[in-house]
């Protein structure tokens, strides 16, 4: 896969991710079916911020080459693969509370595993 192409889908799922979360996490949450307490709505918002200016800093260099390329494809790989970790580490603490069963982990997980695999596609071509 193309770097820039790849680049560019992150870029849009980043920020596709990222606004709704900024602008109305509760309803983001609730429509995953997870249980989110009140204190929960700043750090939901913090993670949007950060999903959106990832996306937005993909989108801007999706033409870079050498290292600079090959930092912005392994930052992405790090971050969905960490973010993975600490989901099912918190699914397992009880820190999640999902109501439909951990679907909507699962569809977290399923993208997450996307967009590494097509990043790393993309930094064998980097």
């Amino acid at each position: 896969m193309r770097p820039s192409l790849a680049l560019s889908i992150g870029a849009v799922f980043g920020i596709l991710l990222g606004v709704p979360l900024v602008l109305a996490p509760a309803q983001v949450f609730s429509a995953l079916g997870v249980a989110m307490p009140a204190e929960g709505l700043v750090p939901a918002r913090d993670v949007g911020v950060l999903l959106a200016g990832v996306g937005i800093i993909d989108w801007l260099a999706r033409d870079a080459v050498g290292a600079p390329l090959r930092g912005l494809l392994w930052g992405n790989i790090f971050i969905r693969a960490v973010e993975m970790v600490v989901n099912v580490w918190e699914l397992a603490a009880g820190l999640i509370l999902t109501t439909m069963g951990g679907a909507s982990l699962a569809a977290t997980l399923g993208l997450n595993v996307a967009l590494i695999v097509m990043f790393a596609l993309a930094l064998r071509r980097a």
